[in-house]
């Protein structure tokens, strides 16, 4: 598994220091491979518990591990099949098919008898979608509330009502923690709206309304990972948007 793997999968539970450590590592992977615990502390202005930490909060023993993930991938040059190009710009040519055809209205009449409008991430490219999202419906004149992170979803389940709005942004649409909540949400009479992936999934069932789009798995074949283009979370906001304005005239 690779380290960006770990990262995301584990992204719940890295305060602003392990995300400093994660940016200085992934921009110095090389020299990463031979530093001590000590020297990478250092270099990070933590202390070399905090790199210990850090380490563990990613499932790996310790920092011996994190040394060894690094030096495995640098050694692996993963071989790249030309064809994915095409396939990942069908991705989004088909998706852009999809929400071009789609009005929107559903989407738009929830927001508009709605109190207040709240987007959540499951991942880290999603909580950056969900940011972005709240940038740009500014310019439609829409306040949208970021939830930042798990322990501020517990906190607003005591205030929501059903008068809210909640979009779910979810790649798999099988997030087990995501999912749970929804079901807290719905209890409470709050209207889901999701984004996910094409497919079957159980967030898409069990939302009011769901955005989904194309993208497939990318395989790596030296390093036996996948990754998928998630491009598309940020084109959905940004048509969302020029629809709503379209909407609104």
């Amino acid at each position: 598994m690779r380290l960006e793997t770990l990262i995301d999968e584990n992204y719940e539970k890295l305060h602003d220091n392990d995300l400093y450590i994660w940016n200085y590592i992934l921009h110095h992977k090389k020299e990463c491979q031979t530093m001590s615990i000590k020297q990478l502390a250092a270099n990070c202005n933590v202390s070399h518990s905090t790199i210990l930490r850090f380490a563990q909060k990613l499932g790996l023993q310790g920092y011996s591990e994190l040394k060894f993930y690094l030096k495995i991938q640098n050694k692996k040059q993963n071989q790249f099949n030309s064809k994915e190009m095409e396939d990942i710009f069908d991705d989004i040519e088909k998706t852009l098919d999809i929400m071009k055809k789609r009005d929107f209205y559903d989407v738009f009449e929830l927001f508009d008898a709605s109190n207040r409008i709240f987007v959540y991430g499951s991942g880290e490219v999603q909580k950056n979608a969900a940011k972005d999202l709240k940038r740009s419906m500014i310019f439609g004149q829409k306040l949208v509330y970021v939830i930042e992170g798990r322990e501020e979803t517990n906190i607003i389940l005591d205030t929501v009502t059903s008068k809210d709005v909640f979009l779910l942004l979810s790649l798999s649409g099988n997030n087990v923690f995501m999912n749970k909540f929804v079901y807290k949400l719905k209890d409470k009479g709050v209207k889901i709206i999701s984004v996910t992936r094409v497919g079957n999934n159980e967030l898409a069932s069990l939302s009011d309304i769901t955005l989904q789009f194309y993208t497939h798995p990318v395989f790596m074949e030296e390093s036996r990972t996948s990754f998928y283009s998630t491009t598309q979370f940020f084109l959905i906001n940004e048509i969302m948007l020029m629809k709503y304005l379209q909407y609104k005239i």
